[in-house]
Order: structure tokens, then sequence, then C-alpha cells
């Protein structure tokens, strides 16, 4: 399960379609941070047994070109459940009945933009 928050999205491509290179860093920056944010948030909301899937939840990014500033915000795989001792894969079902990254984007995606722009005029003025 994934959730991706990327620059070249609709809602913030629009904000961002005429900035200067570095300008795309610093947006970059902010999505990092709102990632980070998430995926806490998520970890805070998953429903726990093993703590397998909480331990699961991670934020990635990557992709080439504009894609290398995609973020993803991930729940499932690369953790062991040890009850079954098999790869966490069980993110969406466990969403589905007990949504706790849905939630988590939802309370940090309507301030990316306004905070993209707090850091490019910032950043601009320093």
């Amino acid at each position: 399960m994934s959730i991706q928050m990327d620059v070249t999205e609709a809602y913030v491509k629009e904000k961002l379609a005429n900035l200067p290179e570095k300008m795309l860093d610093w947006a970059f920056e902010v999505l990092m941070e709102q990632a980070e944010l998430m995926k806490g948030l998520a970890q805070v909301n998953v429903p726990v047994d093993t703590g397998s899937l909480r331990d699961s939840i991670r934020v990635e990014r990557g992709g080439e070109g504009e894609a290398w500033r995609r973020v993803s915000v991930r729940a499932g795989g690369y953790v062991v459940n040890p009850k079954t001792g098999r790869l966490v894969n069980y993110a969406s079902v466990v969403e589905a009945k007990q949504p706790f990254m849905r939630p988590a984007f939802e309370q940090v995606e309507p301030t990316i933009a306004e905070m993209i722009e707090a850091k490019v005029v910032e950043k601009a003025s320093e």
C-alpha cells in the first residue's frame, strides 16, 4: 500500500509551474517533511498486534527525471511478521477495515501548497 506526494501532481504542479530549480528543491524539502509527519500519524493510527505493520510504514523517494521528487509513504513489505514468518503484505486489507494511511494523508495534504509557498518566501528572503 502506498500514498504518493509528488510535485508533479496537479494540486501542487499549478503552484510550481514557473519556479526555478532551486525553488523546486525547497518544495521537495517540504514534501519530505510532510511525508515524515504523515508516516508518524499513520504509525500512531495503525492497529497494532505484533507491531510489524506499524514498523513497515516508511517514507521512500525516487524516480527518474522530474519523478526523483516523488515521495511515497508506504506500508507493508520489508518487515517480517513474527507470527507468520512472512513479509507484511496485508496493509491494504487493514486499511480497508481500519484506515490509517488515508486519514494521515488527509491531515497533511491541505497544508502542503501553503507550506511550499512559505518555504519559498522564507528561502528567497535569506
